[in-house]
């Protein structure tokens, strides 16, 4: 049976730790000439756009097109800067599950909160990014939820119905209720924001800590 498998990208693809999200901080930094813009600002699993209002917000600013745009520019310098370095780094495992998932029937796609962008960007560095041909990126919708009903759009209007199941791959709690809020199945990995105890809580179909452990769902050998 061929599968729409929809992936979060840090913490899930990506590696997560206190460097990931870099590029992002110093442009907001640059942006508001400030040395940390992004302070008491949780940002897992959240679209760009939601915690680019928050960092405003937390400033007295209001948010603007044009300061937005000015972000966007920023933004971009600095993804061009950080690809030089190693802040991006694949999950375990990670690389091999989608080069074999590739010569399957299923359908892979991402829900994320990043800007198009910086998911570009991320997955190219870890060369995954010709894996996936659509997704609902963090500039279709302020919410996660809303940018998983766009996610699912656009894989529908791709793939159309050619597909009997619908998976959600993710690290936050957001991802579990994101993936019931669109009738998919959940599969939780405990290799980023939360933790395995605090994911449990909200019953997953399937907690892993790799992705050998999915091997025998999606794949014949």
């Amino acid at each position: 049976m061929s599968k729409l498998i929809f992936f979060d990208i840090n913490g899930t693809i990506i590696e997560r730790d206190s460097r990931t999200d870099l590029p992002y901080f110093d442009a907001a930094n640059e942006l508001l000439y400030v040395d940390n813009a992004m302070k008491n600002i949780n940002n897992a699993a959240r679209s760009d756009m939601d915690v680019f209002r928050e960092i405003l917000l937390n400033h007295n600013i209001e948010y603007n097109k044009a300061l937005w745009n000015e972000f966007l520019t920023i933004y971009e310098k600095k993804l061009k800067e950080y690809s030089k370095t190693d802040i991006w780094r694949p999950n375990k495992n990670i690389i091999s599950f989608l080069n074999k998932l590739e010569k399957t029937d299923h359908k892979l796609a991402l829900i994320t909160g990043e800007l198009k962008i910086g998911s570009k960007y991320k997955l190219e560095k870890i060369d995954v990014w010709k894996h996936f041909e659509t997704g609902g990126f963090g500039e279709d919708n302020i919410s996660r939820y809303g940018i998983a009903e766009v996610a699912l759009k656009k894989a529908t209007s791709l793939y159309g119905n050619s597909f009997d199941e619908i998976y959600v791959i993710g690290d936050t709690i957001l991802d579990i209720t994101t993936a019931r809020h669109i009738n998919a199945k959940i599969i939780s990995i405990t290799t980023g924001a939360n933790t395995k105890k605090e994911l449990e809580k909200y019953n997953p179909d399937m907690i892993i800590n790799n992705f050998n452990k999915i091997k025998r769902l999606f794949l014949k050998n």
